[in-house]
């Protein structure tokens, strides 16, 4: 297996690897009691989900050289001399794992230890009346969240950060991305080369809680020398401070070529949990933002600090919006509206992340279905429209042939799971040309 070489120096740069997952048993496992509590607003239907998950898949293929599935490399990982049982006693110290669940781990092959981490395990049938009173009633809860592959990593410029999250939900998602980069054959030389950024995240370092956390999802590398990350409510200005204190060390020492975080300040609300469900990078000069955060004028309109890291220590100046901000440092971009002109439409759309595009190449992006007005704004602006079925159909059609189009996923079940192809992906190496 070849090693895999980190590079997201662009958020349009064309796409040549990128880790997903497909919904499994995870999603199936999900009982209305549970939604809450693991961050979702409805039940999804598994085999619809998959069947969704499964062309975004096909879509991302007709650019991208490979697309692993994050579930395939944790199980390879657990494969090393005593990683499983390491894996086990971190999980153990962190989510406060009984013995009995730790025992029946332990006695698991490597492969389904990782399918049980992620899916979960359900407590035996026999056994089940004797722990009705457990919360969820199962022996280790479904992660169901992992499908969001954006959020438990980040992949900046040639390094990686593995993030702290926000969320009772979500804490182990980081511990299964950390031994992914520390123990798979293709990635244990990023910690061998000490090219990858420290971590905020607890489980490293045996503790239950800090007070930092950082999401992929409000991390955005918009060029080799810029990265925008919002201050959200998954994402604290501690966490953001850590990340450009990492980036400025290694700018100061020849390593790193990133000179400006701009820290969006968000509002601490759901509708807007992460940066990219707001704001993507989709072309050379444009970008699909939700109007009233980012246009002039507007009660709501997203102020910015700019820290630059080119200096002995940070420095923090402030701006007014990040669009204007991003111009100063040579990053001009038209913004083109989600839902269009119309307000009623820009909301209800922002809901099922008609900003949260993905980029596979300059002017090639992935968006769903069920935001019509925002693929007609894109049409307006050149981008040639096409379901994603039509796409998988013709084997003649050349994303890269310099044109704009914009692929329409089906999805009517990933779209109520609160994320969009954006969040549903995490790359790791893209390519200029």
């Amino acid at each position: 297996m070849q090693p895999i070489q980190l590079s997201v120096f662009s958020e349009i740069h064309r796409l040549k690897q990128v880790v997903v997952h497909s919904p499994g048993p995870e999603v199936d496992l999900m009982v209305p009691g549970m939604m809450e509590k693991l961050l979702f607003d409805d039940i999804l239907f598994g085999s619809a989900a998959r069947s969704e998950h499964r062309q975004f898949r096909q879509v991302l293929s007709r650019v991208a050289e490979e697309v692993l599935d994050i579930q395939d490399l944790f199980s390879e990982s657990l494969a090393g001399e005593g990683v499983k049982l390491a894996f086990i006693e971190d999980l153990r110290r962190l989510v406060d794992l009984p013995d009995e669940t730790c025992n029946k781990l332990r006695d698991m092959s490597f492969g389904d230890v990782a399918r049980s981490v992620i899916c979960g395990l359900p407590w035996p049938d026999m056994q089940l009346q004797t722990h009705w009173q457990r919360e969820f009633d199962y022996m280790l809860n479904p992660i169901p969240n992992l499908l969001f592959m954006r959020d438990p990593a980040a992949v900046v410029g040639d390094g990686y950060c593995v993030n702290a999250m926000a969320t009772w939900a979500r804490q182990r998602e980081p511990l299964i991305l950390s031994y992914v980069f520390k123990y798979h054959p293709r990635f244990c030389h990023l910690t061998e080369n000490d090219k990858w950024f420290d971590q905020v995240t607890p489980l490293i370092k045996g503790e239950i809680k800090v007070p930092q956390s950082l999401e992929g999802g409000d991390t955005l590398v918009l060029s080799d020398k810029v990265l925008a990350v919002g201050c959200s409510e998954r994402t604290t200005t501690d966490a953001i401070h850590i990340l450009a204190e990492n980036l400025r060390q290694d700018f100061r020492r020849g390593e790193g070529t990133f000179e400006t975080l701009l820290m969006v300040l968000m509002p601490k609300k759901r509708s807007a949990m992460h940066l990219d469900t707001i704001f993507t990078r989709i072309n050379v000069h444009e970008c699909l933002v939700y109007p009233p955060y980012f246009t002039d004028g507007s009660r709501e309109l997203l102020n910015v600090v700019k820290i630059d890291l080119r200096h002995d220590e940070l420095r923090f100046t402030t701006r007014p919006n990040l669009l204007s901000a991003l111009k100063e440092v040579g990053i001009e971009l038209k913004p083109i509206f989600c839902g269009g002109n119309d307000y009623i439409k820009q909301q209800r759309e922002q809901w099922t992340d008609g900003a949260n595009a993905f980029a596979l190449a300059p002017g090639v992006i992935v968006g769903y279905s069920r935001n019509v007005a925002t693929a007609e704004e894109l049409s307006k602006k050149g981008y040639r429209v096409l379901a994603a079925r039509e796409l998988l159909a013709d084997p003649n059609i050349n994303l890269l042939d310099r044109k704009k189009y914009l692929i329409l996923l089906e999805s009517g079940e990933l779209s109520r799971a609160r994320g969009g192809p954006r969040c549903m992906t995490l790359p790791l190496s893209r390519v200029e040309k």
